[in-house]
C-alpha cells in the first residue's frame, strides 16, 4: 500500500490533526481506514474520564473522509494540496462508547456513497482494537470550489 503523510491529505495541523495513521486506501473500492492513537498529549484528553470523550466521533469520521478525499486528490495531481472541506449534517450517527480510551487505536473505516466535485456522502464505522464496532453513522460534506472566495462571500 502506498504511504501517506496526514499533512499531505488534511489541511489540519496539530493539534486538530486527529488522524494518527491511513492504514489503507482503496480507491477501486471507495474506501479507506484511518487509525486514531489515543494519548494524554491529545487535545481533547480529559483526564477525568481517562481518554476522549465519544462526542468526538463525528470529528475522526470527517478527518477520515478528508483523508480519502486528499488521496483521491493525490491519485490525480500528485501535487495537489489539501482542501476544506464542511460537514453539512450527519444521520443515524449511532455511538457505543462513552470514552475513547487512553493508549488504545481506533479505526475509521469510511466508504464513500456519492462524491463529486464538491458535494459527498460517506458511511463511516469506527472499530476498536478488537474489531468491536464503536460508532457509526453516515455524513454529508461540501467543499467548495475556491475556499478564499467562498469565505469572502459568507463574510459580505
Amino acid at each position: 500500500m502506498k504511504k501517506y503523510n496526514i499533512s499531505d491529505l488534511l489541511p489540519h495541523r496539530p493539534p486538530m490533526q486527529l488522524i494518527t495513521a491511513v492504514e489503507s486506501v482503496d480507491l477501486d473500492k471507495q474506501t479507506l481506514i484511518a487509525r486514531v492513537d489515543i494519548t494524554k498529549d491529545d487535545l481533547m484528553y480529559d483526564e477525568s474520564i481517562g481518554g476522549i470523550p465519544s462526542w468526538i466521533s463525528l470529528e475522526y469520521m470527517a478527518q477520515a473522509v478528508g483523508c480519502f478525499i486528499g488521496a483521491a486528490d493525490r491519485e490525480n495531481d500528485p501535487n495537489a494540496e489539501p482542501s476544506v472541506g464542511f460537514v453539512l449534517g450527519s444521520r443515524k450517527l449511532s455511538v457505543n462508547i462513552p470514552t475513547y480510551l487512553v493508549n488504545q487505536s481506533y479505526f475509521v473505516h469510511v466508504t464513500s456513497v456519492f462524491y463529486d466535485k464538491n458535494i459527498a456522502n460517506f458511511d463511516c464505522q469506527i472499530y476498536n482494537s478488537d474489531n468491536n464496532l464503536v460508532a457509526s453513522g453516515a455524513i454529508n460534506v461540501f467543499r467548495p470550489d475556491d475556499i478564499e472566495k467562498f469565505m469572502d462571500i459568507r463574510n459580505e
